[in-house]
């Protein structure tokens, strides 16, 4: 299962795959255009622990578009141990983190953190 709330909250199960589609908008309202050479980067904290990091993933744009493709894989997804229950994270998403950081999606004033929600997934019979 995974799903994008209109809040831009991630539900995702442990474990699947997702395909984040993101895009940006200017300080001036237009649509963003990333170009060949940036970096978009995502990353996974603990909620209410900034400094606990559990998933960093950076995605090279290779060609000028309005859109990046962020593909969180199986390995991505399988953050600590299996549970039982919903777990929180936090998560923001930056263009250019290690050259000249924008946050894109992030903790802000109106509606506080990004929320990332894991879902338990079905444990496997050992063989």
């Amino acid at each position: 299962m995974f799903k994008i709330n209109e809040d831009k909250s991630i539900y995702l199960t442990r474990g699947d795959i997702a395909v984040i589609e993101l895009s940006a908008v200017t300080s001036d309202g237009t649509d963003y255009t990333f170009k060949s050479g940036d970096v978009v980067r995502i990353t996974v904290f603990a909620k209410k622990d900034c400094t606990e990091v559990v998933l960093q993933k950076d995605v090279q744009v290779t060609q000028q578009t309005k859109t990046v493709s962020i593909n969180l894989s199986m390995r991505d997804t399988k953050i600590g141990e299996p549970i039982s229950k919903p777990k929180d994270y936090w998560y923001e998403i930056e263009l250019n983190p290690e050259t000249s950081p924008q946050t894109i999606i992030g903790y802000d004033d109106e509606d506080g953190a990004k929320v990332f929600r894991l879902y338990p997934e079905g444990g496997d019979v050992d063989e």
